[in-house]
């Protein structure tokens, strides 16, 4: 089964998928974000396009979202936001699916000025930086968790 990783935000929405092995992290096209409803139901209907799949391997078991801290370790507006998430994605997920889909919240500390110095790397135009900063943002939140796990197997 598939890992779904987030990145969320009020103007976009980064997102990317492991491949069925929970190995690598590859990432998808960046959505509108909005509030934490309208970033839900964008969640929702991402996972249940994976639904539709016949193959259970192909299906989304997990979604990581990225928890915006502060580096003091404190709570910051975009992580009030990404809680508010994990809240209404409990209740969608409730609702639509008879089996169980993880929600868990990752410390996403730094990630964003990782996935810049990465384009930098990449020598790319400013424009299209901020094109896919956030999905290569919610590619390296997603890679995080599975490096992570893959540690504590």
């Amino acid at each position: 089964m598939r890992i779904l990783g987030v990145d969320i935000g009020t103007v976009r929405l980064g997102m990317a998928v492991s491949d069925p092995m929970g190995m690598t992290a590859q990432p998808l096209p960046t959505i509108e974000g909005g509030s934490a409803k309208k970033v839900s139901k964008s969640i929702l209907s991402l996972v249940l396009e994976y639904e539709k799949t016949n193959s259970e391997k192909q299906k989304i078991k997990t979604v990581v979202i990225g928890n915006p801290i502060h580096l003091n370790g404190t709570e910051s507006d975009m992580s009030k936001m990404a809680k508010e998430c994990v809240r209404l994605l409990k209740e969608y997920f409730k609702q639509n699916f008879t089996r169980e889909i993880d929600i868990i919240l990752q410390d996403e500390r730094l990630t964003s000025v990782a996935a810049e110095k990465v384009l930098l790397s990449a020598d790319l135009s400013r424009k299209k930086r901020k094109e896919i900063k956030d999905r290569v943002a919610a590619q390296l939140i997603l890679q995080n968790y599975l490096d992570i796990k893959k540690v504590l197997i």
